[in-house]
């Protein structure tokens, strides 16, 4: 049974995630680049570790949540990486949300040293990630999924496991493709009923209870008609996704329309200085477009 585990990244969604395998009653040894975190988690029982080659020495399961494909083969394979100071039997998990190549890549890299690797990105914002509640989709081998189940639910209620390496951070692909365009109709549709002279709250109520109900009407919904961008999943980060998810279809040979455009009217958020805004913000390019403010 596992008893220490590693955790990599502290940020918007690791902090409260972090949190909960401590509170599990694993011992826990963190790494991050920003101090506040790591002393948060420390002053709760956690253990500080320099680097990510000293966080896979110290644990057997070592958990990785980071922005960008990039950042997730560094840590891992880079100088003072975790495949530096991996123990054989261990596993990693890359919860992020990156390219499913970059994923198969590390995991060919890890298994060399006789590792074991899973990606298992998450859905359910950080209102998922503070409960417990999340959804993870993981891909890798069986009996590595097996093995780190009972870490993988002190964060999550859904927990599946996809197929082999890549195939987590495919499905979280499928996932985003749907949240783009929920998102898109969601604002769409309180744009539509603010400017016919309803009431967008009581909208939500009404159709947010039958067939047009999704979790972004329910849950951004409300926040769009205030107008409260606090981020619970932050534009850049789902401008990269998308990229990704372009990236993919282009492999794939497939036509995504709705994706493409949502990704264009997120990079216009960018450039309105919107990129660490929530994604509901998604509405105030309509708002120009429109030239009115929902109310």
């Amino acid at each position: 049974m596992v008893s220490k585990v590693g955790f990599i990244g502290l940020g918007l969604m690791g902090r409260p995630m972090s949190k909960r395998i401590l509170k599990a009653g694993y011992s826990l040894v963190v790494h991050s680049r920003s101090p506040p975190p790591v002393e948060e988690l420390v002053a709760m029982g956690a253990e500080k570790a320099e680097s990510p080659r000293e966080v896979a020495e110290k644990s057997e399961v070592i958990i990785t949540m980071l922005p960008d494909s990039p950042d997730v083969k560094h840590v891992i394979l880079g100088s003072n990486g975790v495949a530096e100071g991996i123990k054989q039997g261990s596993i990693v998990i890359d919860m992020s949300t990156v390219s499913p190549l970059v994923e198969m890549e590390i995991a060919e890299e890890l298994r060399r040293k006789g590792a074991e690797y899973l990606d298992a990105p998450v859905t359910g914002s950080t209102m998922g990630a503070e409960a417990g509640t999340l959804t993870i989709m993981v891909g890798g081998s069986e009996e590595a999924f097996n093995k780190a189940l009972p870490i993988l639910k002190t964060m999550g209620q859904k927990i599946i496991h996809m197929g082999g390496n890549g195939m987590g951070q495919m499905t979280k692909m499928c996932n985003q493709i749907a949240v783009a365009l929920n998102l898109l109709a969601t604002c769409e549709a309180l744009l539509f009923a603010s400017k016919a002279g309803l009431d967008p709250k009581k909208v939500i109520e009404v159709i947010g209870s039958g067939a047009a109900g999704s979790w972004q009407l329910n849950n951004l919904g409300p926040k769009i008609v205030e107008h409260d961008f606090t981020p619970g999943f932050k534009i850049q980060h789902f401008r990269k996704d998308l990229k990704i998810v372009k990236e993919m279809t282009e492999k794939l040979g497939i036509p995504l329309l709705g994706v493409n455009l949502v990704s264009e009217l997120v990079k216009s958020l960018e450039s309105k200085g919107m990129k660490d805004e929530g994604t509901q913000a998604l509405v105030t390019v309509l708002e120009d477009m429109a030239n009115y403010k929902i109310k």
